[in-house]
Parts: C-alpha cells; structure tokens; sequence
C-alpha cells in the first residue's frame, strides 16, 4: 500500500486525508462483521422509528389515530427512511465520489490521496445502500406490510433540475460536489436520534448506528476535500458552491409529503390528507443550519458574499 502519509507531510489537508485513509479499514463501520439481521430478536411491541422524527408528531389527526394504525405508520416511516437514504447513496453521493476518482482536481498536490477517500467512501455508500436494502425488507417481512414504491423524493429532484441549468460543467461538477457534500454533513444530525434510541426495535436501531458510525467519517471526509477544492477555486466558483451548500439545507430537511401521502393511505390513518395540506414540505430546518454554517467554516466558505438565490429546480445562467 502507497504510504500517503510521506507523499503529503507538508500539506495539512493530504496528512489529515491520508490518516483517515489508513484508519478506513478499522474505521467504516459496514467493514466490520455485522451481526446478520435474521439473528436480531424481532420485538412486535416495539415501534419501528423514532416519533420525534415525525414531521406530523403534534398534529391532531395524529394525536387520535389508532395504535395499530400508528404502528404502520411508523414502520413506513422507517421504509421511507430508508428509501430516501438509498436515492442519496446512489443518485447523489456516488457521482460526486466517481466525479473525483476519475478526474481529480488537476492543481491539487493531493490528487492520489483524494481518489483514495473518495474511492473508500464510494465502498462504504454501496454497502449503505445493500443496509437500507436488508433493513427495510426486514421490517417488511416482519409486519407483513403491503410494498411503498417511491422515487419523487424532493431533494433528488431539485438536483436534477439545478444540474440541468447549469450552462457549465464547473457548475455541474460544484453542484453534484456541493450536494453530497452537505448531504453527508446533515445526515449525521438526522440519524443521531435513532443511533441513540434504543426504545425502538433492535435492528432499526443497530442499523442506524452503524450508518451513523460511517456518515460521521465520511463528513470529516468530505470536509476535507472540500477544502482542497474550494482553495483552488475563483470568487465567483466560491459563491456559486456557498450558494449549493446553503440551498440543501432546505432541500434536505424537506418533509417529504408526497412521500408520506402514500404511506398513511396504506397504514390506513383517517386524516392523512388534512396532515398532507396542513404540515407542507418544509422540515425543521433550524436543526441543521448550524451543522452547514461549520461546514462552510471549515471548509473556507464563511465569509464568501452571497450570489443570486438558487431557486428550486432553477441556477444561474
């Protein structure tokens, strides 16, 4: 193995990435023997996600719902979960992992080293993704709940159309980069609550730990390429990123509705509509815009003036 570390000794951004390289294999959660879920006691009492994740948790329609109805409702919200997260491994984590593994960064001095991480982080959301598989056809089984097939979620599509305004393709490179960037960041405070909650069942919570484990790396990770990058880009590439970062926040909190429309129509829940029109799609955002402000921080982007407002599904010209 290439020893990084002696290649980047006086650049601390490569010395940094070159010992998150060398600790990868200990440290990526998903490496490591995980107990197989069919091992995993199945608890029928016990519900399937957090309720304080729920967008709708004080609304009345809620509030007076049937247990068993309830019941599904949570499980679906770990299958929802669990979808988002697969769309997110796949449609914007990875093209931003393979963006950098096969054209790195030509003025960077730590080119070898990037392609390393991001290769290492590539593995690791493929075997997020076969998780997410396993653990939602876990609940599925066990419940014996009728299939949610969903693919509109909100934050993938919003990228589709930013990436198809893009005149560009350093703005398509800063936006599939951006994205996932700030995506592995927010992660971390979502799945903080379930990585904690052991009230909930065994392999909800054992998934979401582990999951956990690995996204809390790889925002470390991201951070630290990103600070490579941002130090080659001009002022105006700098905005454009600010800009993408900031917007995620938004796009990443989103509730979902649509998402859940589907889901209280097959759990059953009277009201499912009035909680669709009441509740909206914006999440609560305030739980991340601190952990995006540090991210800009670290990453040399804090102080960059602000550009035009990226509309969604809209970009600069």
């Amino acid at each position: 193995m290439k020893d990084f570390a002696s290649l980047n000794e006086k650049d601390p951004v490569g010395e940094m990435l070159s010992k998150l390289s060398a600790l990868w294999v200990s440290r990526a959660a998903v490496n490591n023997e995980q107990t197989p879920y069919s091992e995993l006691a199945f608890n029928p009492a016990k519900a399937d996600f957090s309720e304080s994740l729920l967008p709708f948790r004080g609304h009345d329609a809620w509030r007076d719902a049937p247990a068993e109805v309830k019941e599904k409702c949570l499980s679906y919200a770990w299958v929802i979960y669990n979808l988002k997260t697969i769309y997110i491994e796949c449609n914007v984590v990875t093209p931003a992992c393979e963006d950098i593994i096969k054209s790195p960064p030509v003025n960077s001095q730590n080119r070898e080293i990037l392609q390393s991480v991001m290769a290492e982080a590539l593995l690791d959301e493929a075997l997020h993704t076969k998780m997410s598989i396993s653990a939602s056809n876990y609940i599925y089984h066990h419940r014996q709940l009728p299939y949610l097939d969903y693919c509109d979620f909100n934050l993938i599509g919003w990228r589709n159309a930013l990436l198809s305004s893009c005149t560009a393709e350093w703005q398509r490179r800063l936006t599939r980069f951006g994205i996932a960037c700030a995506s592995e960041t927010l992660i971390t405070d979502y799945l903080k609550t379930m990585a904690e909650d052991s009230s909930i069942q065994t392999v909800c919570h054992e998934v979401t730990r582990t999951h956990a484990m690995d996204e809390w790396s790889h925002s470390s990770v991201f951070s630290f390429v990103a600070i490579d990058i941002v130090s080659q880009l001009s002022t105006s590439e700098k905005v454009y990123l600010h800009e993408v970062i900031k917007k995620t926040v938004s796009m990443f909190a989103n509730n979902e509705m649509g998402a859940w429309r589907k889901a209280f129509s097959l759990a059953g829940l009277e009201g499912g509509e009035d909680i669709v029109a009441d509740v909206g799609d914006m999440g609560e955002i305030n739980v991340y815009t601190g952990s995006v402000n540090s991210l800009l921080a670290r990453v040399g982007l804090e102080s960059v003036g602000a550009g035009p407002v990226l509309a969604c599904g809209g970009g600069r010209g």
